[in-house]
Formats: structure tokens, C-alpha cells, sequence
């Protein structure tokens, strides 16, 4: 069994028309976590969700979700 904490920051995009740029900037705080739940040797169920702290332009949406993973072969 594991869990994780992750962040991401963006920054970018920006127009230029003619020369002169737009105030029109993405800038993106997000954060998220996952756990991972092991059912047996090869299976594995994993939970996430991932949320934005600030936004200035744009991807202002929280997500989640679950997850099945399968583990091919003997492993270590």
C-alpha cells in the first residue's frame, strides 16, 4: 500500500497580436493525491484526485478518479 502528494505549477502562453502582447497569461497552482490499495500480487486498485489552488487563466476544474492496475510477469 503506498500514497503520494503531488503539486504542479504553469506558467506561459501568451498572445502577441501586431507586435503587442495580451494580458491574457496562463497561470496554474494545482494539487493532488493518490492511493494505491494492493488486492493481491498482481492487482491493484489506485484512488486520485487532483484540484487547482489558483488560476488565472483557464483549467480551473477538479478531477478524480478510480483506478485498476495488473502487473505483468513474476516482478521482482
Amino acid at each position: 500500500m503506498w500514497a503520494a502528494v503531488d503539486g504542479t505549477y504553469y506558467r506561459g502562453a501568451r498572445t502577441k497580436i501586431n507586435g503587442i502582447s495580451g494580458n491574457n497569461e496562463q497561470e496554474n497552482l494545482r494539487v493532488g493525491a493518490t492511493f494505491a490499495l494492493p488486492m493481491n500480487k498482481y492487482n491493484s486498485i489506485r484512488l486520485f484526485v487532483s484540484t487547482g489552488l489558483s488560476t488565472r487563466t483557464g483549467s480551473d476544474f477538479t478531477t478524480g478518479g478510480i483506478a485498476w492496475q495488473y502487473r505483468w510477469g513474476a516482478g521482482l
